[in-house]
């Protein structure tokens, strides 16, 4: 997208603010885990909200830009940016859905608490796959 003289790439932009919300919502996670203080475990949960609601603009943005700049092309590359995409938005909406309907998840011991963690958990390598698929296309590299 143009304004002006400036070339915005609203793809990009969206795309950092979800995946630097997510892992600083989970180090939010750990620290609650660690100290106990509720101002960790509401920070959590906001910042869960916020990337949550930004993965969508992440995504559609870049299917505007996949249509726009690369022709909508049905490359592999592609394909799995927006399959893998769909499942971070997922994973993240029902890790904040799950804390928002069931805080006390938190204070639970045994099976429920731990699949609640690694369920949060999950959200970094996914980002990170996201990521190095990014990267082939901005960098370059194999399909």
């Amino acid at each position: 997208m143009r304004i002006g003289k400036y070339d915005l790439h609203l793809h990009s932009i969206s795309v950092h603010f979800t995946n630097a919300l997510y892992p600083v919502a989970v180090l939010f996670l750990v620290l609650y885990q660690f100290y106990r203080q509720d101002s960790f475990r509401y920070t959590y949960f906001y910042l869960m909200i916020l990337a949550t609601l930004s993965a969508p603009i992440s995504y559609l943005t870049g299917v505007i830009e996949w249509k726009k700049k690369y022709k909508g092309a049905k490359v592999r590359l592609f394909i799995r940016k927006y399959q893998w995409g769909f499942i971070l938005f997922v994973v993240g909406a029902l890790c904040t859905l799950w804390y928002g309907f069931y805080p006390e998840v938190l204070e639970d011991a045994g099976v429920v608490h731990i699949l609640f963690l690694l369920l949060n958990f999950s959200v970094l390598p996914l980002i990170v796959y996201l990521g190095y698929l990014g990267s082939k296309l901005v960098f370059g590299g194999s399909h």
